[in-house]
């Protein structure tokens, strides 16, 4: 018969940690869980695209792409263009991006309605091809006003501004603060 009463004949049980050790093990605890945490939330982010992309550069097989606002304005100031230059290039992108915006409203709807489509329980096909038809012939024609800006904007600067301006739009955009930039520029 077991007494329990009796301190000797009770079984021993096993002491609790003290409380700087149990502090300390619920510390390290959740510094592993945030640590697992963390590694995958960045393994899940490299895939992400980056949060700000760089100003439109030369395109692959198109047109050089002249930024707007104030990097136009450091560029042509750059290659030390004339205030009629100035004006005249002004005045060829501003139409340019006149012509250009009245056709993203459409693009936006066009782009809505094929997310409309594919919602559908059944996709109709040719709707879809429509659509998308539409969108292609739109960026054609954007691209055509695009490159005749280029062009128009050839026919003010002359052969030695083009080419410096081709040769900064290639090498990619200098920091603002002065500091030397990360990657070295692509040397043609």
């Amino acid at each position: 018969m077991l007494y329990l009463d009796d301190p000797a004949m009770m079984p021993i049980a096993p002491a609790w940690p003290s409380r700087p050790t149990r502090l300390f093990g619920l510390a390290l605890a959740a510094a592993l869980a945030s640590g697992v945490a963390l590694a995958a939330w960045a393994a899940d982010d490299e895939s992400a695209p980056p949060h700000r992309m760089p100003p439109p550069m030369a395109m692959p097989g198109g047109p050089i792409m002249l930024p707007r606002g104030p990097m136009l304005d450091h560029l042509l100031d750059d290659v030390k263009a004339s205030p009629t230059q100035r004006a005249q290039v002004h005045q060829i992108l501003d139409a340019a991006d006149a012509e250009l915006r009245a056709g993203r409203a459409a693009t936006r709807a066009d782009r809505e309605q094929m997310g409309q489509l594919f919602s559908q329980p059944v996709v109709d096909a040719a709707a879809v091809e429509a659509v998308r038809l539409r969108l292609e012939q739109r960026h054609d024609a954007d691209s055509r006003r695009l490159t005749q800006a280029m062009v128009d904007v050839s026919l003010v600067l002359n052969a030695d501004q083009r080419q410096l301006i081709a040769k900064r739009l290639a090498s990619g955009p200098r920091p603002a603060d002065g500091a030397r930039p990360l990657l070295p520029a692509a040397q043609p």
